[in-house]
């Protein structure tokens, strides 16, 4: 070759095969950070033996239909969350009882499970104390404000009662 040689130039469209392997090599990116994603958060799932709850649903619609014939109402009340310190947010959780005909409901046992909906590990359970004639409270400790599940269990002898509320600490 000599001195004066001109180097080719490059045929039309030359460009074309790299924009295809550059756009397959984005979307295979996007894949795997989605695939990585998918397998290391949360799973939603919300209980790990669904079959074996799955056989107790005749057992649980009888416990409802047990619970409608009581008639107890319970009302349920959360004060304003407040700071409490780094370790997380402090709320009152008051619970009021009544019978069918309205009057209070003295002498229940009552539990609080306290569940986040979208994280394990922060369920805790309270103990309702009673403070007046069908008043009970307790004081909850909260890691973290937004959504909670409670779901409360009230027993009064032979009879038990259940009630689920979600409630928003923001």
């Amino acid at each position: 070759m000599s001195a004066n040689s001109v180097a080719p130039a490059r045929p039309r469209g030359w460009w074309i095969p790299y924009t295809f392997v550059g756009g397959f090599a984005v979307v295979i990116i996007a894949n795997g950070a989605l695939l990585y994603f998918a397998t290391t958060t949360f799973s939603g799932l919300s209980t790990r033996q669904a079959y074996v709850e799955g056989l107790a649903y005749n057992d649980r619609v009888a416990e409802e239909r047990a619970q409608a014939v009581l008639g107890w109402t319970l009302d349920v009340g959360l004060s304003t969350p407040v700071m409490a310190d780094a370790s997380g947010w402090a709320a009152r959780l008051h619970l009021t009882a009544a019978d069918a005909q309205g009057r209070p409901l003295d002498g229940l046992a009552i539990e609080a499970l306290v569940r986040r909906p979208t994280e394990e590990g922060l369920d805790h359970t309270v103990a309702l104390t009673p403070v007046g004639p069908g008043a009970y409270r307790a004081d909850l400790a909260l890691p973290k404000p937004g959504l909670w599940d409670i779901l409360f269990t009230a027993r009064l002898g032979e009879d038990t009662f259940r009630l689920r509320r979600r409630l928003n600490t923001e």
